[in-house]
């Protein structure tokens, strides 16, 4: 009898970032494996009356009961944010009880699977209810902000994040040092690694394909330097006109600056690119299809970020023959090496902008670390799940 899996995540369907295509990427590549019937379920939370006024959001234009990625059948499940708790948080910092009851209740339509695997944290108190109802093994997946940022600037959701890290019957973490951000919260929690893999569409094209889309992209005589990301605050994305002006100084050859990615800070980049005179391209939100061709004509990806887990898109960029150089936070060296990491210091701008003039300027070898892979995560996935399932009867 084919096991059953039920894989839970939140998520908005109109953006595709990092945390959302990890986990259809650990569904594909497990799928690929293994003999399980795996069905996705994302809960996307939206607003209303006077939530929506209060924080100033924007109703989704439509609210579709299942959408498909990667041949991933995703199941929406919509929850709405309650007006009490907002202000319950707010003002006395309580927890979100009619959310969390609206959560535990959608654990009743987990009652057929044999094991239930969450990402992050409203995803995990559904997974984690189902298993004190029906019994079956729950694991709990981390990305980054859910462990480094959110319980560091909340208290609640401090209390929250470290009982959540001591129930399932198992954590996954997507690096070492995320863990060590969770041991920060809570020293108690079993876990292991379940590092972020590039998918087989992330790979380094071929000579002749590479120079006829960089031709047909208009760089084929030049350098490529790029971000991939969101425009917000954490990402410092701020900095990065001075950053792409130093690296055009300190580059002896054409060199054109390119960003793949929305928010609402685009703008103030766009007029500092604009005032330093560099050579540019912002391409907006990118379709994740078309990033793969994208990263086959970057040379090198640059992430200034203040705070990442472990970065898929450096991952991506790598399994592309891009090289990568970025900020020094909670993993980015596991990914892309010690030497390409920066200290976020008064320095850091010459330091990041100096080591990705040399990699333009030279070769240098960055190789994707093996473990690095979807198929090895894929492997150690499907071993964790099968020690637990040989303890389990058949249709439980």
């Amino acid at each position: 009898m084919t096991r059953k899996i039920a894989v839970v995540f939140e998520g908005n369907y109109t953006n595709r970032y990092g945390g959302f295509n990890a986990v259809i990427n650990r569904v594909v590549s497990l799928r690929a494996i293994a003999d399980y019937a795996i069905d996705v379920y994302m809960i996307q939370v939206y607003d209303k009356g006077l939530t929506r006024l209060r924080r100033e959001s924007t109703p989704a234009s439509e609210r579709p009961a299942a959408i498909e990625v990667e041949g991933v059948k995703i199941v929406m499940w919509w929850v709405e944010r309650s007006w009490l708790d907002s202000l319950g948080h707010r003002m006395l910092g309580l927890s979100p009880t009619v959310m969390l009851g609206r959560l535990r209740a959608l654990s009743a339509r987990l009652r057929d699977y044999d094991i239930v695997s969450a990402h992050d944290r409203l995803a995990a108190h559904v997974a984690l209810e189902a298993g004190r109802r029906y019994g079956m093994p729950v694991f709990f997946s981390w990305h980054g902000a859910s462990i480094y940022t959110d319980p560091v600037e909340d208290r609640m959701i401090r209390r929250c994040t470290v009982e959540l890290l001591k129930s399932p019957t198992c954590n996954f973490f997507v690096s070492e040092g995320l863990v060590r951000e969770a041991h920060k919260l809570t020293p108690h929690f079993k876990y292991e690694i379940l590092l972020n893999g590039a998918p087989p569409q992330f790979h380094r094209y071929s000579a002749a394909e590479r120079h006829r889309l960089r031709s047909r992209l208009g760089v084929e005589d030049c350098k490529v330097v790029a971000y991939a990301g969101r425009f917000e605050p954490v990402k410092n994305v701020l900095w990065l006109p001075d950053i792409f002006h130093r690296i055009a100084l300190k580059y002896d050859g054409r060199v054109v600056f390119w960003t793949m990615g929305s928010g609402w800070q685009s703008d103030h980049v766009k007029r500092g690119f604009d005032d330093s005179g560099i050579d540019y391209k912002m391409w907006g939100k990118v379709a994740p299809e078309r990033m793969p061709e994208l990263f086959n004509c970057v040379d090198v990806l640059v992430l200034p970020s203040r705070l990442e887990g472990f970065p898929l898109v450096t991952i991506e960029a790598l399994a592309c023959g891009a090289n990568a150089v970025a900020a020094d936070t909670v993993s980015t060296a596991e990914g892309i090496g010690r030497d390409n990491v920066f200290v976020l210091d008064d320095d850091f701008i010459d330091n990041i902008s100096s080591r990705a003039a040399e990699m333009l300027a030279r070769h240098i070898d960055q190789p994707l670390p093996e473990a690095c892979s979807c198929a090895a995560t894929a492997k150690k996935e499907n071993e964790i799940y099968q020690r637990y399932l040989t303890k389990l009867p058949k249709n439980q």
